[in-house]
């Protein structure tokens, strides 16, 4: 009578939590939450386990089988654990749409996919095609060369331009230099696609189907940790990147905008002006987010999954 109570209050939390969050129309366009994503699966799941331990239960007290009594208790104990830790899904789910909201203006997942488009698109692809450019121009410039001379008896020559073969050299230097760059964002791009459907449409219906089975339990509370990692965590994390790169690279970074230590030149890479327009300053600014940012959310993620993994082992009957 007391599982079924505490599951009754469980289901009511998780039902008023879902329906009541303000934050739960932010993240609508996840899959999460989408009629054909997890929430049937897990539903149907939740359903037929309980029909399961009523079904033990009763032949256990009719019978007066112990060992079928203990074993709906145990299950009784598990699936309720179940629901509420859906339940704080939800909640952590709720809340890291709350923080996405209020720091970069939207879900998690639509603000780390525009964060990683933009760096990609303003800082990433924008900048390779002008040095790729560049040098290609610079090279066709160093070509220039002025004959003096009676042919066949003497000749020489002068070439205009060949300090631009050394311009060419550096900027393919950059080139070399910026391609795991941009080869880096890419992956991130589609990385980040990818989570949002394997973890809503496989890690979370089948974590929470594993997890009712006695046999998989252990492999369905890895799934679940991993779940929560890759599918909260993980675009938090970019989200808050992306927050604090879109407020770097929307102002300017230094107070005075007309004053000359706004306006810099690069050596002949560019022309001079504002310091966000200058190759080099896109090439820095994309560089953290294609070394650092991945190697950090990497071992938060790894981090979380032992960590709830070994707490979901250690409430399991």
């Amino acid at each position: 009578m007391n599982a079924r109570l505490a599951l009754f209050i469980a289901l009511f939390a998780s039902a008023a939590h879902a329906d009541s969050s303000p934050y739960m129309k932010v993240c609508a366009d996840n899959l999460v939450f989408d009629s054909q994503g997890a929430m049937p699966l897990i539903a149907i799941a939740f359903s037929l386990v309980s029909f399961a331990i009523a079904l033990a239960y009763m032949y256990g007290k009719t019978r007066e089988d112990e060992k079928a009594t203990v074993w709906a208790k145990d299950e009784a104990y598990n699936l309720v654990i179940s629901v509420m830790l859906f339940v704080g899904l939800l909640a952590f789910f709720a809340g890291s749409c709350a923080v996405a909201e209020t720091y970069a203006g939207g879900n998690p997942f639509s603000v780390s996919r525009n964060y990683i488009d933009t760096l990609l698109q303003d800082n990433g692809l924008s900048t390779l095609r002008s040095l790729t450019y560049g040098s290609i121009s610079d090279q066709k410039q160093a070509t220039s060369y002025l004959y003096t001379g009676m042919t066949p008896f003497f000749g020489s020559g002068v070439s205009d331009y060949a300090n631009y073969r050394a311009l060419s050299a550096q900027k393919e230097f950059l080139i070399d230099t910026y391609l795991p760059i941009i080869a880096s964002l890419t992956a991130q791009k589609y990385m980040l696609q990818a989570i949002g459907w394997i973890a809503a449409s496989v890690l979370l219906p089948f974590g929470f189907i594993m997890r009712l089975v006695p046999p998989t339990r252990d492999f369905g509370n890895t799934l679940i940790a991993l779940f929560f990692a890759l599918y909260i965590i993980v675009p938090t994390t970019y989200a808050m990147s992306g927050a604090v790169f879109m407020d770097k690279i929307t102002n300017a970074p230094f107070a005075c905008v007309d004053c000359g230590v706004n306006t810099f030149s690069t050596f002949g890479l560019a022309t001079p002006g504002p310091v966000q327009s200058q190759l080099l300053y896109k090439m820095a600014s994309a560089i953290p987010q294609a070394v650092f940012i991945p190697n950090l959310v990497i071992i938060i993620a790894i981090t979380c999954t032992m960590a709830l993994s070994k707490a979901l082992r250690a409430i399991t009957v």
